[in-house]
């Protein structure tokens, strides 16, 4: 007879017997708990998970999880790996996905900074995609950059345990196994990396977990279902926003508002402009924008939130009155004027030897097929002209001319200059011509200073 069964049978459980069950029993359930659903980590609503200056529970360091490592001894094999691996380092959980650009950007730091500090610190980069994804992409840049981090992948425990919606993501766990910060990538300084491997975290900005759904800095508290009127402007970057656009519409339907977070204004202006002018029937591109003022470097690349919403009834007029209020409260005055310009007109040339007819199929719009070759297949001439506006070398308005109403299919170089491209448009018997043309220019400028004197 076992000791179970003995303990059982005397109708009483030995006290050591008895801590070791209550033990396990609190493991599991917080496993249950953290692991319950992958989507808590990045869907709408992320779960409360480990706040900073809160200690990781035993069951996450002592938890299994897949890995990716380039290092030795596992070179590049899938394996398993526990966070107590490297319990008494800082350790920095790096959250990232193969389609985020700034994630993959940090790699190079992050690999700099895993050498130079290799004795006292250990990143981990996590994925939650499906594992082929990661190790494929992860094996990649092990061959091309020689990156060889540890890297959790087809991750559920450690999301659920630091829910984010943004990323990258970082969460940084000190020596004493206490989370010390989670922040975004703009934290990623080896200043900051000596703070926390000497046990601070004060100085660090903090990732605020910011509902997009909401008004902008709203809380759940707020009467959206009464909303008339919202309108807010911040200068700089917020940790916890995408950059990018939400889009606020009523319970009819109709778009009422925007929010633009993390955003300069050349993209604020040029969404307005885009959509106040082919309103008008007109195209309008961001080679369409000027900008006279004194500070061009802070018109491109400084960081704004800004939100906009009328009441239902104002709907048709949102872009007209966000313009109007950017241009009384924002830095910039945006104001349209048709003028004569240097442009580039799309127009027939020769004789096509190449039809571009467009015989059917799908849609092809890929600019990133064979390098340096633009395909196109059953698109509007409007795409080709998006495309041919948009390269590198270009920074004229380009006119189309054609007269083509029909979709097209074509295969020409994006490289080079005006004559190769020119080279490329031959055969389908058009051309690129440099001209001057009257269009619609949106001109930006520096809001006047309307200081009032004090009154005597």
């Amino acid at each position: 007879m076992n000791r179970t069964t003995l303990a059982m049978v005397l109708g009483k459980i030995c006290p050591s017997y008895y801590l070791r069950l209550l033990k396990i029993l609190l493991l599991l359930l917080l496993f249950t708990a953290l692991t319950a659903n992958r989507a808590a980590a990045q869907g709408a609503g992320p779960a409360s998970g480990i706040a900073v200056g809160g200690a990781v529970p035993e069951a996450i360091w002592q938890s299994s999880h897949s890995v990716f490592s380039g290092d030795k001894p596992d070179e590049g094999k899938n394996t398993s790996v526990t966070l107590n691996r490297y319990r008494g380092k800082l350790i920095l959980l790096d959250f990232w996905a193969t389609y985020c650009a700034p994630c993959i950007a940090s790699f190079p730091k992050m690999k700099l900074l895993q050498q130079k500090y290799r004795n006292d610190l250990q990143i981990i980069l996590v994925n939650n995609e499906p594992l082929a994804k990661a190790t494929v992409f992860l094996q990649k840049r092990k061959s091309e950059h020689n990156e060889a981090f540890v890297a959790i992948v087809a991750d559920t425990l450690l999301n659920n345990t630091f829910p984010h919606r943004t990323i990258p993501h970082y969460v940084w766990i000190g020596k004493e196994g206490k989370v010390l910060a989670i922040t975004g990538e703009e934290e990623l300084e080896e200043a900051k990396l000596l703070q926390a491997m000497a046990g601070e975290g004060n100085s660090f900005v903090n990732k605020k977990n910011i509902d997009p759904a909401l008004p902008l800095f709203s809380s759940a508290d707020f009467p959206t279902d009464g909303l008339q009127k919202y309108s807010l402007l911040t200068k700089g970057r917020v940790s916890g926003l995408a950059s990018g656009t939400q889009f606020r519409k009523a319970k009819s339907g109709l778009l009422v508002g925007r929010a633009f977070t993390n955003t300069g204004f050349f993209s604020l202006y040029s969404t307005i402009g885009r959509v106040l002018q082919r309103a008008a029937g007109e195209r309008f591109s961001d080679q369409q924008i000027r900008y006279l003022g004194a500070d061009s470097a802070a018109f491109l690349h400084d960081s704004y939130n800004y939100e906009f919403v009328v009441p239902e009834i104002l709907s048709g007029k949102l872009y007209p009155m966000m313009l109007a209020d950017l241009n009384t409260y924002s830095p910039y005055v945006g104001t349209f004027k048709t003028e004569k310009t240097d442009c580039l007109v799309l127009e027939r040339y020769g004789t096509a030897r190449i039809a571009m007819n467009n015989s059917g199929g799908r849609i092809l719009d890929q600019g990133t097929g064979r390098q340096g070759i633009l395909n196109l297949k059953n698109v509007p001439v409007g795409a080709l002209v998006d495309h041919l506006e948009n390269l590198a070398w270009n920074r004229l308005p380009v006119i189309n001319k054609t007269g083509i109403s029909q979709r097209l299919s074509c295969s020409l170089p994006l490289t080079g200059n005006l004559q190769e491209v020119n080279a490329g448009l031959l055969p389908y018997g058009l051309r690129l011509r440099p001209a001057k043309q009257k269009i619609t220019i949106m001109l930006i400028s520096d809001q006047p200073d309307q200081t009032t004197k004090p009154l005597k």
